[in-house]
C-alpha cells in the first residue's frame, strides 16, 4: 500500500495519511485524507531558525547522521537587535 507521507531519513511510512480514497458519510463523498498544510505534520521538522527541514520520524530525528540539520539555536536571540535594559528606564 502507498502511503501520502513518508520520513526523509528512513523512509517509512506515515500510516495515518495512506494513499487510497475514503468515503465521507456527512458529505457522501469520497476523498483523500491529507494533512495540511505540510509543515504542521506530527513529522514536520524545522532547524534552529525555523526554517522546515522535512519529514523526519523520532527515530531519524534524534539520529545525527540522518538529520543533518542543527537543532540548537545558532546564537543567542536575546543579544539581537536592541532592547531596555533594567538600568536604562
Amino acid at each position: 500500500m502507498n502511503y501520502l507521507y513518508n520520513c526523509v531519513g528512513c523512509g517509512k511510512p506515515d500510516k495515518d495519511y495512506p494513499n487510497e480514497e475514503k468515503f465521507c458519510e456527512h458529505t457522501g463523498e469520497w476523498y483523500v485524507p491529507t494533512c495540511r498544510p505540510l509543515e504542521h505534520h506530527k513529522w514536520a521538522r524545522n532547524d534552529a531558525y525555523n526554517i522546515y527541514t522535512g519529514l523526519f520520524c523520532d527515530k531519524c530525528y534524534n539520529d545525527p547522521h540522518k538529520y543533518t540539520y542543527r537543532r540548537d539555536r545558532y546564537h543567542d536571540e536575546a543579544y539581537c537587535g536592541e532592547r531596555l535594559e533594567p538600568d536604562d528606564f
